[in-house]
């Protein structure tokens, strides 16, 4: 097995590493809210009724992660598209 080096498209890798940050920068703040809405209803701050209160929490933080694993899925799709094609050795010109 050769040892080989995996060459990317620097902006396509950048891009698809930003818009993977964005999403779980999204995903955290989803999940920061549906702790906020659980401990709302544990210390009697929030004036949902507390079986709601877990519901839309839980569903908050089970949806934000199902988010961040679709980010991981789609960033794993976006930086294999921006792999370089590799070039053999008979398709470079004669130095």
């Amino acid at each position: 097995m050769k040892d080989e080096k995996l060459e990317y498209d620097v902006q396509k890798r950048a891009r698809a590493s930003t818009a993977a940050t964005a999403r779980v920068a999204v995903s955290l703040y989803i999940i920061w809210l549906g702790y906020k809405i659980i401990r709302g209803a544990l210390d009697g701050s929030n004036p949902m009724p507390p079986v709601l209160a877990w519901s839309a929490g839980i569903f908050f933080i089970a949806a934000a992660i199902a988010f961040c694993y679709y980010s991981w899925k789609r960033w794993r799709v976006d930086v294999e598209s921006a792999r370089l094609p590799e070039t053999e050795e008979s398709d470079l010109p004669d130095a």
